[in-house]
């Protein structure tokens, strides 16, 4: 088979079979006018093949009728024959064109966001979120904010976060929320059916008491262990449990209680500037459709956030499923910020204190913080940090019957 080289190709050739008694003079007078002819081979006496360019055919044609011969075209190859096989089949082409175009431009859209991990922080809030940073269903991917810029800004608005995680699978943008553990001793106090005493869940030193109900066992300022009765569900003498009536203990007991809390702070910490430049653009609005154009590029800046309104068309006071989106982007640059090593052990403080708080719910609060130890290490400081703390310790436990 011939090989063909691509300036040839381009040009285009055509394999002929060429007929007749004076073969070889055709031969040489084609040579001398400078036709160029290849894979040159005799089929029998009066029969030869050859591979012509396009641009020598008709030439070549004439100097065969003038040697009384004929010819038969077996083979077209290249751009120009391909080309014009492709006008014959306009639709088909186009057609293609146009299903390669839409699969690429589809295929560079997110089509599903999905929000995992959400149980206490309302999805629809996270979404509103993600929207305003430019994290919707028919955003270009190559626009998608970066994970860094998502967590900040997210955690900035929604305090109960401790996490957040972006990655994209796909026409799918999945975005993990990892929520702050909350511990509120009241609310996750069990009310077991029938009478209780009130125990201790952990060791402490007895710092105030508020009984309702029951005979307390313990004093302020005394130090309990875990498991241990706080207040006794009888009446009357604890010692004796036949001399008393048994009522149910009621009430909480504050525990002085001790934590240590370790953290790490970067010495390099990241945060947003604002350039003051912003850019305005309106798309229309079906439902929660968002029309824009997927040929346009309406990123304005390499860094951005982004503020979205909605208006939508009103008649006699009806709010009209269509209107118009406005969104502006805020041009933004994220810095690294030094921190010294006392700035650091402040920040790493904070951020323990925080988490304890909200660890500790409404009963608790912290009486004292002290530094323990503190060190720096591949530019983080580390802290170990005591907090002296109190929470309500005591605890429902049902009185066995017989007891």
């Amino acid at each position: 088979m011939l090989g063909i080289s691509w300036p040839k190709w381009l040009k285009g050739k055509i394999d002929i079979e060429c007929r007749g008694n004076h073969l070889i003079d055709f031969i040489n007078h084609a040579v001398n006018k400078g036709i160029l002819m290849e894979n040159i081979f005799w089929v029998d006496e009066q029969r030869l093949r050859l591979t012509v360019i396009l641009s020598d055919f008709f030439r070549l044609v004439t100097l065969l009728r003038q040697h009384q011969g004929r010819l038969r075209i077996i083979k077209k190859i290249g751009a120009p024959f391909w080309i014009e096989r492709i006008k014959k089949r306009k639709v088909f082409v186009i057609g293609s064109f146009l299903f390669v175009i839409l699969l690429f431009v589809m295929s560079s859209l997110v089509w599903n966001v999905e929000v995992e991990g959400t149980e206490n922080i309302p999805e629809q809030q996270v979404r509103q979120l993600l929207s305003e940073q430019g994290v919707f269903t028919g955003q270009f991917k190559r626009k998608l904010p970066d994970r860094e810029q998502i967590q900040y800004y997210i955690l900035s608005k929604l305090p109960q976060a401790s996490w957040i995680g972006m990655r994209v699978e796909g026409t799918r943008v999945i975005v993990t929320v990892v929520e702050k553990k909350q511990v509120d001793k009241e609310d996750l106090q069990y009310e077991p059916p029938g009478p209780v005493d009130l125990v201790a869940n952990r060791d402490a030193l007895i710092y105030d008491m508020r009984i309702q109900q029951g005979n307390p066992i313990v004093e302020v300022n005394e130090v309990v262990k875990k498991g241990q009765t706080l207040v006794s569900g009888k009446y009357g003498d604890p010692t004796q449990p036949d001399s008393g009536k048994i009522v149910g203990a009621k009430g909480k007991v504050w525990g002085e209680v001790w934590y240590v809390s370790e953290v790490e702070v970067p010495l390099q910490q990241k945060r947003k500037v604002y350039t003051g430049q912003r850019k305005k653009t309106k798309y229309p609005l079906i439902h929660t459709l968002i029309i824009k154009n997927p040929l346009s590029n309406d990123q304005p800046f390499v860094q951005y956030e982004t503020e979205q309104r909605i208006k939508r068309l009103q008649i006699a006071g009806k709010e009209l499923p269509i209107g118009v989106l406005e969104e502006e982007y805020l041009e933004m640059n994220w810095v690294n910020q030094p921190l010294t090593q006392k700035e650091a052990i402040q920040l790493g403080v904070v951020r323990a204190r925080d988490e304890l708080v909200n660890q500790l719910g409404r009963d608790g609060r912290i009486l004292e913080e002290k530094v323990l130890h503190q060190r720096v290490d591949n530019g983080k400081v580390y802290l170990k940090v005591h907090f002296d703390a109190v929470e309500n310790i005591a605890v429902p436990q049902p009185i066995l019957q017989g007891e």
